[in-house]
């Protein structure tokens, strides 16, 4: 029977495998193998069960060949896209990263590695049931989105924050704060699981209550976060019944780096303005909304289309597609 119990440091630089390999035996018990050569690799690879290995921590450019053409072989030779890969290099841009997402690896870290940052990044990788992580602390989420943007800086490319909530019509109180929320959904669980199913292992999915989500999402733009708010919404839609959203309220609101603000500060600031401008807009609008049934979503910058998002049918099963 196989475990998943392997993690591959393939890179050239002794230093940084020693380093890197010492830092991750301090919080995984996991069997790390050092290897400095795709050749060295494959080898390796040829010689184990693919089935145990957990991740790949792979250098983009090593002395006998490029990162992203050993992942393509890697595809080519073992038919299987089982194994996830995270990229490293010193040298990344906005292409390095299309082109290593398109090869089918999961994240890409410049160097100098940031080895917190980079252990945030593989657990979303092996252990997705984390991914909707808990942050009660402001400093929290800050540091993730300061992070982020920091990262953004150095590739020079887009990042975006966008903070997601469910709150009652009537007084806008968030949906956990209510006595009955229970009677009226089980958001703490339905609706995390289905939000890890929709994102990607890059996004970072903040908890901040059961109801209140803030999502970091490393190379997205305006067009991205349309996408994601048309999934918010959809998810919303299939885990909350008719009736209920009768009573609810969704608000959403968003921000891009460097559209919006070249700092951390400035992109909290900008999203904290959208939401409330949102709030603000939908009592404004509420009298003459024609959308009863469906989450209220007052987006101040730009209306989302929401042609991926299903009604129930005439059984009364909702559907997403």
């Amino acid at each position: 029977m196989s475990t998943k119990n392997k993690l591959i440091i393939v890179d050239d630089s002794p230093l940084f495998r020693v380093r890197l390999s010492n830092f991750l035996k301090q919080h995984y018990s996991f069997d790390i193998e050092e290897l400095n050569s795709i050749r060295e690799m494959n080898d390796y690879l040829n010689t184990i069960d693919l089935e145990d290995v957990l991740l790949i921590i792979l250098d983009l450019h090593l002395p006998d060949g490029n990162g992203l053409a050993a992942i393509k072989n890697y595809r080519q030779v073992s038919g299987s896209a089982a194994i996830p890969f995270i990229m490293v290099s010193a040298r990344v841009n906005k292409e390095t990263v299309a082109a290593a997402y398109i090869e089918g690896a999961k994240d890409v870290v410049a160097k100098p590695v940031n080895y917190e940052q980079l252990k945030d990044r593989i657990d979303r990788i092996i252990s997705p049931d984390q991914a909707a992580k808990e942050a009660k602390s402001i400093m929290d989420y800050y540091k993730q989105i300061q992070m982020e943007v920091k990262r953004a800086q150095r590739g020079n490319y887009e990042v975006s924050i966008v903070l997601a909530g469910i709150f009652q019509k009537m007084d806008s109180k968030s949906v956990y704060k209510e006595s009955s929320k229970n009677q009226v959904m089980d958001l703490e669980h339905k609706y995390p699981e289905e939000l890890q199913k929709v994102m990607r292992e890059t996004d970072a999915i903040i908890s901040l209550s059961p109801s209140e989500y803030l999502f970091v999402l490393p190379f997205t733009g305006a067009d991205g976060v349309s996408m994601i708010q048309e999934k918010l919404i959809g998810i919303f839609i299939y885990t909350v019944t008719s009736e209920e959203r009768d009573n609810l309220l969704m608000i959403i609101g968003s921000a891009t780096y460097p559209g919006d603000g070249d700092t951390t500060d400035q992109l909290i600031s900008c999203i904290e303005e959208d939401f409330k401008n949102q709030f603000q807009s939908y009592y404004k609008k509420a009298k003459t909304s024609s959308e009863q049934g469906k989450p209220q979503l007052v987006q101040s910058k730009q209306e989302p289309p929401a042609d991926n998002i299903s009604e129930p049918d005439s059984s009364g099963e909702k559907t997403m597609e």
